[in-house]
């Protein structure tokens, strides 16, 4: 299933290589990769890639949701509840 532009996602990152699954009856369009991996000298890296349909715009405002959402994640986790006091 090669094509110009890229590889299955299987055969870069490998069978073991997991994620959780869509939820049931969704089906992928477009996705984009950020994978922690070592480089050719055994050094820690990070490798971004995303698939050929998606256009910079989407690309950035992808990130940007993910970005605040996983702020907004992390500050939760420092907040007192109202309950506890």
């Amino acid at each position: 299933m090669s094509n110009d532009y890229g590889e299955p996602i299987g055969q870069v990152l490998g069978d073991n290589f997991r994620v959780p699954a869509l939820l049931p009856g969704w089906t992928a369009l477009e996705g984009i990769v950020l994978v922690k991996a070592l480089d050719d000298e055994g050094r820690p890296s990070w490798a971004f890639r995303e698939t050929e349909g998606m256009n910079i715009e989407e690309v950035i405002g992808v990130l940007t949701v993910q970005l605040d959402i996983l702020r907004e994640r992390a500050v939760d986790a420092f907040r007192v509840d109202e309950d506890d006091d």
